[in-house]
């Protein structure tokens, strides 16, 4: 056993969160460009370059064979958001209390490598495939641009919003080609390998007995189209390529079909491939067998662009094993998940991997040697308890350097809200929590997982089709097997509201808030059910409560403006969806209400802005033609209006709307 392991909570942690990484400055000039790829759900064992023999990556694998594969990379989160809030800012996610995704946002406080790179000179651009990583949850610190054109979003599907890499790489490829003339940091998102595996033509036809990895032969191809722009400008040999995984996928690896509930290594272990500029003292095709972790890359890329990074750091710059240089004690990598706290009410699991060692703290703790267990199938924690003992004494010591972000915070229900709980039953909600995080072994309860998302799923299916009693048929057998589980309660609040019952509906979002406080969208499902009944006070207050605990929601500001809007307070219900489609362009509906509002209260210049904006972005483009024609006769121009209201029927020849509003006119529709 490595000595890191004895000394890490006081040495090796220590060290990284105090001394600045040691790296020459250059001016602007000399600086290389940067291109970062975050690789979403991207196994590592699923790329040629890592010895997969069935794979498609040839863009990967070139870049492999051009510069410097890590073969032992390491994340710390097996979900995405709190994966690129370490990969970003070089820290711990659960330093920040970032445990689950559309959640916690990064604070404004935390330094991230974006904004690093701006204040020493370079553009700034980021371009990503998923909304969970938008600027709503603090992605944004540091970027001049932030390409986020998400197609139908969805206010109530918001963690699924995502867009294939086709349409991240093209934007990225024209902002790269405008920004030539100066150092510039690309961010790069890529989300394609996530779940459920639908790879566009030809991939899919293709790959149709292995989806997955049809999903990555695209992703590589994609790839391998931004690497080829590069090349073909002259800027490749100017640029730091930096391909990087958030997390892996389990693929059915003890019993988990995607990620999130486990550490084990098939989602924790990840790809990282750098290709360096000329001259940068790098042997092409070297591997980096020593374990490296994700928290290490922003500084080693700062110091790779000659730029300072500031201390207080949980990572440490790579620059130095990238040039050759081996490491007599690589630092341990901690990581963590309390998703299957937050969604199933079962224990949060922490791990702490180090040399040849891994230990998991889960209510039955486990430890692997990976040296001859990489599959994690051999617990030898009884043979080796006085190693187990000192790992879970360093991983403890890393949390409690978190502080109060080590602990969730679990708001006490008030006597209202206690009331509702028992009146449906569930009494141990309505007991005070410890927030400890302990509950039933992971291990123990994920066979019951696929009926239970199965019951999920096809009640999802009945409430898209008005099916409510068949839906909370479903929906009261899930709750039957897990009581504690999140995403169970949001739907039959969701299912009780359909029915009409108000108390029933808030009660399952008053449940659904106490099991995973760190999420808003408990209290705006709560505020829209209130709005529906007609209460805008109380809907008011539990929008309140959302903007508590996610300040930056462009969801937040659209049902205060919806609230607004129905009391009749115009200008400020205009206010709240301006700051919403600020917040998120790419939620159309809420930009159409914006139009709505600006129309009612005669901002005609608003109006037309956004309902120009609502065209370019091809929503529902014969409405918006025909609200177009409205606005053009309220300003008097009738031959416009007329156009407007032609071109609606030329899109949509059965809409009565426009047609009756050109007759009135006295237009024909040709």
């Amino acid at each position: 056993m490595h000595r890191a392991v004895y000394f890490l909570g006081i040495v090796l942690f220590t060290a990284a969160a105090t001394h600045p990484y040691p790296g020459a400055e250059l001016n602007a000039q000399q600086r290389p460009n940067i291109v970062l790829i975050t690789l979403d759900t991207l196994r590592a064992d699923r790329i040629g370059a890592y010895g997969y023999k069935l794979a498609e990556t040839p863009a990967l694998d070139r870049l492999a064979r051009e510069g410097i594969r890590f073969a032992d990379a390491t994340s710390q989160s097996p979900l995405t958001g709190p994966a690129h809030a370490a990969l970003l800012t070089g820290q711990y996610p659960g330093r920040f209390a970032i445990r689950n995704n559309a959640s916690t946002p990064l604070p404004d406080s935390a330094a991230t490598i974006a904004e690093a790179l701006k204040a020493s000179g370079y553009r700034t651009g980021a371009f990503i495939g998923a909304f969970v990583v938008d600027r709503a949850y603090g992605f944004g610190q540091g970027f001049d641009e932030f390409d986020a054109a998400f197609e139908g979003y969805r206010q109530d599907l918001k963690s699924q919003v995502q867009r294939p890499a086709a349409k991240v790489i093209d934007p990225a490829i024209a902002w790269i080609g405008g920004n030539a003339g100066a150092p510039f940091f690309a961010w790069v998102h890529l989300y394609d390998a996530h779940t459920p595996y639908s790879a566009p033509p030809p991939y899919g036809a293709k790959f149709k007995a292995r989806p997955y990895d049809g999903e990555v032969a695209y992703v590589d191809a994609q790839i391998g189209r931004l690497i080829a722009a590069l090349r073909a400008s002259g800027t490749l040999d100017r640029t730091i390529v930096a391909l990087i995984g958030d997390h892996g996928e389990a693929l059915g690896d003890h019993h988990e079909e995607d990620h999130g509930i486990f550490l084990y290594e098939g989602v924790m272990r990840i790809p990282w491939i750098m290709r360096l500029p000329a001259g940068s003292g790098a042997t092409a095709g070297r591997v980096v067998d020593e374990q490296v972790r994700s928290i290490d890359l922003a500084p080693t890329l700062l110091e790779l662009a000659g730029v300072p990074a500031g201390g207080g750091g949980d990572g440490e710059s790579l620059a130095g094993v990238i040039r050759g240089s081996r490491r007599r004690d690589p630092p341990a990598s901690y990581s963590e998940t309390w998703y299957p706290q937050l969604h199933f009410g079962w224990s949060r699991l922490r791990a702490l991997r180090v040399g040849e060692w891994k230990y998991i703290d889960a209510p039955r703790p486990e430890l692997y040697d990976l040296r001859t267990d990489r599959a994690e199938q051999r617990n030898v924690i009884a043979d080796r308890s006085a190693v187990a003992a000192r790992m879970a004494a360093d991983l403890e010591a890393i949390e409690k350097s978190f502080g109060a972000a080590a602990t969730t915070s679990t708001p006490q229900p008030d006597a209202e809200t206690i009331a509702r709980l028992r009146s449906l039953g569930y009494v141990g909600l309505a007991a005070p929590s410890s927030g400890s995080g302990r509950g039933p072994d992971p291990k123990d309860k994920i066979l019951e997982l696929k009926e239970f998302r199965a019951l999920l799923t096809a009640a999802g299916d009945d409430l898209r089709e008005g099916r409510h009693d068949a839906a909370l048929a479903k929906l009261k057998r899930a709750v039957s097997l897990n009581e504690q589980a999140y995403d169970v309660h949001v739907m039959l609040g969701s299912a009780w509201q359909a029915k009409g019952d108000l108390e029933k509906a808030l009660g399952e979002f008053d449940a659904a808030a106490l099991l995973n406080p760190g999420g808003a969208a408990p209290q705006l499902l709560a505020a829209d059910a209130l709005l529906e009944a007609g209460r805008l006070e109380s809907a008011l207050e539990r929008t309140g409560k959302a903007a508590e605990v996610e300040p930056r929601s462009g969801d937040v500001a659209s049902m205060r403006g919806r609230i607004f809007e129905r009391a009749g307070r115009g200008p400020e219900a205009l206010a709240e969806y301006q700051r919403a489609v600020d917040l998120n362009p790419a939620d159309a509906p809420t930009r159409g209400r914006l139009a709505s509002v600006a129309m009612a209260i005669r901002r005609y210049d608003v109006a037309e802005r956004e309902l120009n904006l609502l065209l370019k972005s091809n929503y529902q483009p014969s409405r918006t033609h025909y609200v177009l024609g409205r606005l053009a006769e309220a300003k008097g121009d009738k031959a416009a209006a007329a156009a407007s209201y032609r071109r609606a029927l030329a899109l949509e020849p059965g809409f009565a709307p426009a047609r009756k509003a050109l007759e009135a006119l006295g237009k024909s529709e040709v």
